[in-house]
């Protein structure tokens, strides 16, 4: 198995107008909350089989990882850290962006609190001020997409799937007498990523995967990274924490699939990570506030590059997020969730019926498990609002690269949003260009 990538790094950095403080940072707020927010696999599949069976009206999440996290130290030491800048940097602009980033982690290690408190409606709060809530034309769109599969099934042969269409219809009602949805179709922006690229049918198990992630990071002479299988999730996650590359034990993947997340998690995550060390700002290394929407649309924009896409990104995590907070005015809990995605993958499915309701069941406690972390569960409209970023950055990137194709030449310099303009504004004050990105290619040779 052999994989061609972009071009190495370089394994030398220059000197950066915060060397003085990101030491201190990467130790005290290089920590992400979901990565606190998993379970212990035979809790979380007796809780799923009673929530299934509907002995329980909503599961009980736990969070051991909590444990391991130090929250009232994280907080002081980034309080202490906030007060070290703004009382000594003498750049201006270093010590407001750093006072911004701190800021969203101080958010950040105060929801994993409230978790632990059971407080829904205070980590709600916190959760709208990191990652902000879903905007009303993107859930328009999301929904006009569904409407057009239920109005399909809505007098489908079989009954099953007919009555499950029905009941979307009626619980969707009012969002589906919405006007025509603003945002155009992902065929408006581009036409070279109609149609996927041929891959062999090879399916890659879990060691294998692992296999070709290291193979990605060697010869993006990217060192300093670990590729570990574990028992934990189901989902290929990178952690800038521990600079780990975790992969479930369980996990499949055909090729395409698999060149794809190589390209997202290692030629985007990991690889803006360690260019963004070696810019005069190494705070790109981490990331700039709210960049998460350019980093997971740059990563979905790379992954649709290969594989081809129809549809933006993100669909499932921001319609289970939107119909969580109450986009459609009706604010709801696991379960109710949950029932509205298990009706939409069960009729969208084209596979026999009782593998597709199986299959509907899995995929939407999946979803709302990652919809719902870090609550209760029992919350109407309360939930972590994380996955919106997904979809609503796919979203901007095309529009920048639709509308500022030049921004493209930049997107690997570091952890930053090209759609928000605060972002782009730091980086032309700094002076931080795509002609960084060959100083940085030059310092290899």
């Amino acid at each position: 198995m052999s994989f061609e990538f972009k071009q190495p790094m370089p394994s030398e950095k220059k000197e950066a107008l915060d060397d003085k403080w990101y030491g201190r940072f990467n130790v005290c707020g290089s920590f992400a909350d979901y990565e606190y927010l998993g379970s212990e696999k035979a809790i979380r599949e007796k809780q799923k089989t009673e929530f299934v069976q509907g002995n329980v009206e909503n599961p009980t999440l736990d969070y051991p990882d909590l444990e391991k996290l130090d929250i009232a130290q994280k907080e002081q030491d980034l309080l202490q850290l906030k007060k070290d800048i703004l009382g000594q940097e003498s750049n201006e602009i270093v010590r407001q962006i750093y006072r911004w980033k701190i800021n969203e982690k101080i958010a950040e290690i105060r929801m994993l609190k409230e978790t632990q408190n059971g407080n829904d409606k205070r980590f709600l709060r916190y959760s709208k001020f990191i990652y902000g809530k879903p905007e009303k034309e993107v859930f328009d769109h999301t929904i006009s997409q569904i409407k057009k599969v239920v109005d399909s099934k809505i007098n489908d042969p079989n009954e099953n799937v007919r009555k499950a269409a029905q009941r979307l219809s009626e619980e969707l009602t009012d969002s589906f007498k919405m006007e025509q949805p603003k945002i155009a179709e992902l065929k408006d922006f581009t036409k070279e990523n109609s149609e996927s690229r041929k891959f062999a049918d090879t399916e890659y198990n879990a060691d294998e995967i692992k296999s070709a992630f290291e193979q990605a990071l060697e010869r993006y002479k990217l060192s300093g990274w670990n590729v570990i299988v574990t028992g934990k999730g189901t989902a290929v996650s990178v952690s800038q924490e521990n600079k780990n590359v975790n992969i479930p034990s369980s996990r499949k993947m055909k090729e395409g699939k698999l060149r794809a997340l190589i390209d997202h998690e290692i030629g985007t995550h990991v690889l803006r990570r360690e260019k963004g060390e070696r810019t005069k700002l190494k705070l790109l290394g981490l990331g700039l506030d709210r960049y998460l929407k350019g980093e997971e649309g740059i990563a979905t924009y790379e992954e649709q590059k290969i594989l081809g896409a129809y549809e933006f990104a993100g669909f499932d995590g921001h319609l289970a997020i939107s119909l969580a907070l109450g986009m459609d005015g009706k604010k709801r809990d696991f379960r109710k969730v949950y029932e509205i995605l298990k009706d939409y993958y069960f009729i969208n499915s084209k596979k026999e019926e009782s593998e597709a309701m199986m299959q509907a069941e899995n995929s939407a406690w999946n979803r709302c498990v990652r919809t719902f972390r870090g609550t209760t569960c029992n919350s109407p409209g309360a939930c972590l609002t994380r996955d919106i970023v997904y979809r609503e950055g796919n979203i901007g990137v095309w529009n920048v690269v639709k509308n500022n194709p030049e921004e493209v030449k930049r997107f690997t310099i570091g952890k930053y949003d090209p759609g928000n303009p605060r972002h782009i504004w730091i980086l032309e004050q700094l002076g931080i260009t795509d002609s960084d990105l060959d100083d940085l290619e030059k310092e290899s040779l």
